[in-house]
């Protein structure tokens, strides 16, 4: 996995390293690994998807040099979060992992030939067990990985059996340890057999349906300290990516679940509001948008999201009300401006079963590209019920405009914001052009910001779906 550098300082208060600084107690890590001999070592931890490199309070990465005996130490003047934490080097080949809860001052030895194996710890019960636990699993899926290559099944399901067993029996004995919690947290559901329909055909679906919705019965949402482990972020990503369908309503449900789970728990609440809305801020896929509106409205409110500035949730409240109107199924924003001859042109008033709208600047070179293709699309689907409603982003040389629709003979409707309102940029989210919506005969919007070589997919798609052929 690829080690990210953390360099803002916001950052670090996002991930809430230092959300406990003012309680005046000390961390104390002494590490001795033979192999590290004068190497410059790294304090990390882990959030979310990745593993970070923290950093001090000057803003400098939290590093040491080990001596000639590959001893060095890593010291603060805060708790730090419970959570998995590691020691790397700067060459990002080696790495040591410990637990970091209650026990605060501890000392770990090994060496680079079985790191795990070698770990003597003074100091943490935790970490231990940490290592000793590693250590039986690692001879276990040795054994395991043998048998699965002479295929020898039985006895590789066999030992599969027994290192579930021994995390089971761990988390048992140790409940309350962060280390039981991540194990469990690593354990599928086990799925009974498929039951048997009312037709007498056994049911194809209940394995999926079983697993779905027992997913996270060993996760423990009220454990924030399972933010600052390597377990957490992989099992919701699987379960939005994999186990949700990828529409914006279903995600918005999977994400209300998991959601709610964590209302008590301020960090892994946060967690996941951030996750969510950082995972589907940027998609690419059109209408995921509106995951962002749902997140921003729920969630993103001063008695909720704690952790965002004022001014920070002032500027995503006002951009989800900006990408509200324009959603996907929602009737599009009015639109009544000039043509060449300075008539309104309501857009409200086209007779049509689909009406692109083009937002473009006759001046812009991708819009020189890109317009001529719509010119043939038009051309070539002419009498089908198609209209496009052209608005002219540039306003400043209105001649200009009228020679290149003249020119390219653009005889759909064109018009301009001739009066400079721009509010249509707002309205529409225009950040670029060109910039492309399809509206249905309701003046729905069922497509957005797409490319003209897509327009045919879209509407076949929704003639499709309105004729129950999909």
């Amino acid at each position: 996995m690829k080690l990210k550098l953390i360099l803002v300082y916001s950052v670090i208060l996002l991930l809430g390293i230092n959300a406990f600084a003012s309680s005046g107690h000390k961390y104390k890590f002494n590490f001795t690994i033979n192999g590290w001999q004068h190497k410059v070592c790294y304090f990390g931890f882990y959030y979310g998807e990745n593993p970070y490199i923290s950093l001090n309070k000057q803003k400098k990465k939290d590093s040491a040099v080990a001596d000639a005996k590959g001893s060095f130490e890593f010291t603060g003047d805060s708790v730090l979060p419970a959570g998995v934490y590691f020691a790397i080097t700067k060459d990002n080949k080696q790495r040591i992992e410990f637990i970091i809860d209650k026990e605060q001052q501890f000392s770990i030895q090994s060496d680079t030939t079985e790191i795990i194996g070698d770990a003597k710890v003074k100091g943490s019960e935790e970490n231990t067990l940490f290592y000793s636990y590693q250590t039986v699993m690692a001879a276990k899926y040795k054994d395991m990985l043998k048998y699965r290559q002479q295929r020898n099944r039985p006895m590789a399901d066999s030992i599969n059996r027994e290192i579930k067993r021994y995390g089971e029996d761990f988390a048992q004995k140790h409940p309350d340890m962060l280390i039981s919690k991540i194990l469990k947290a690593g354990i599928d559901p086990d799925i009974p057999p498929a039951p048997k329909l009312a037709n007498g055909r056994t049911d194809s679906t209940f394995q999926y349906r079983y697993y779905k919705n027992h997913y996270f019965d060993n996760i423990d949402f009220t454990d924030g300290r399972l933010v600052h482990s390597p377990v957490l972020a992989p099992k919701i990503k699987l379960y939005l990516d994999r186990l949700t369908y990828p529409t914006p309503d279903s995600i918005i449900a999977a994400a209300d679940y998991m959601i709610s789970r964590a209302i008590t728990n301020k960090d892994m609440f946060k967690f996941l509001v951030v996750y969510i809305m950082d995972k589907y801020d940027t998609s690419k896929i059109m209408g995921m948008e509106k995951i962002f509106v749902h997140m921003a409205t729920k969630y993103y409110t001063p008695d909720k999201a704690y952790w965002v500035s004022a001014s920070q949730l002032e500027k995503i409240r006002d951009r989800a009300a900006v990408l509200a109107p324009t959603l996907l199924g929602e009737h599009a924003p009015s639109l009544a401006l000039p043509d060449s001859e300075n008539v309104l042109r309501p857009m409200d008033s086209i007779k049509a079963n689909y009406t692109i709208l083009y937002f473009w600047d006759y001046d812009c070179g991708h819009c020189q590209k890109e317009t001529p293709k719509l010119i043939k699309w038009y051309d070539s689907i002419k009498g089908e019920g198609v209209e496009v409603y052209a608005v002219e982003e540039n306003e400043k040389d209105v001649a200009k405009w009228k020679e290149y629709v003249r020119k390219n003979k653009l005889d759909w409707i064109n018009v301009s914001d001739l009066f400079n309102t721009g509010t249509f940029r707002t309205q529409y989210d225009v950040q670029i052009t060109p910039t492309i919506y399809v509206l249905d005969e309701n003046k729905n919007i069922i497509a957005k910001k797409i490319d003209e070589e897509d327009l045919n997919k879209v509407i076949k798609h929704d003639r499709d779906r309105k004729s129950g052929n999909r």
